[in-house]
């Protein structure tokens, strides 16, 4: 497990948000006004959701019987792992620049983010709140860019070479605004460790992110998705 720590890494950070931009490009309309101002005017009535909120609608819902434990991302193999992304190689180059910038996602948002396991060790979970929808959108659709571009990279890592393979696929939740799935296959030492399908829903400000991290069939997943996607709605 320890040794596809780096890997688990990545897939959460590209579940959980993709790479975002620093608020560089606004524009003004003919008035002399920002957009981004009217936006924000008119979605003065989202709520975003803070840590505390967001860590007790993970580790408060059941999902098919399977109950799920938030992940202190601060602990020592988090850290080893995101300090491993850190001094990787990457092939393409640009690749790691992406994937940095997916890993710091939340933060550079100054969105708000918790993810857990299964019971089982069997599903992953994360879920992020932003200030409005618009972020939201942004980040659904930067996490598509980033398995788009990067869809076959090579990294080489702590004298491990690894080579992930991401594609998307249709996938729909029910009650969530729009849905991203994204399928990957990690190979390590000649061996594929993990296929994983992860989902990400948007649902109002909000993204949910469901992902498999043992073998199991897609349908779980979206089922979990869209379990979680019922329980953000009804904390909102």
């Amino acid at each position: 497990m320890k040794r596809i720590l780096p890997a688990i890494a990545l897939i959460a950070g590209l579940s959980l948000a993709g790479c975002t931009g620093g608020g560089e490009g606004q524009t003004q309309d003919e008035g002399g006004n920002d957009p981004s101002q009217a936006a924000a005017a008119e979605e003065s009535q989202v709520t975003q959701l803070d840590e505390a909120k967001l860590k007790e609608i993970l580790e408060s819902t059941d999902a098919d019987g399977q109950t799920f434990k938030s992940i202190d991302t601060g602990s020592s193999s988090g850290s080893e792992a995101l300090k491993a992304m850190e001094n990787a190689e990457f092939e393409p180059a640009e690749c790691k620049d992406l994937t940095m910038a997916a890993l710091n996602a939340s933060q550079a948002s100054k969105g708000t983010t918790v993810a857990g396991a299964s019971s089982d060790s069997t599903l992953s979970v994360g879920l992020s709140s932003f200030a409005d929808e618009g972020a939201a959108e942004s980040q659904l659709q930067n996490s598509s860019k980033v398995t788009e571009e990067c869809n076959d990279v090579t990294i080489k890592t702590q004298g491990i070479e690894m080579t992930m393979k991401f594609e998307p696929f249709d996938a729909s939740v029910a009650g969530a605004d729009e849905t991203v799935g994204v399928k990957a296959t990690i190979d390590a030492g000649g061996q594929t460790v993990l296929n994983t399908s992860s989902i990400n829903a948007r649902v109002g400000n909000n993204i949910v992110a469901a992902a498999n991290i043992a073998d199991i069939d897609e349908a779980t997943v979206g089922k979990t998705a869209e379990t979680f996607v019922e329980a953000v709605q009804n904390a909102g």
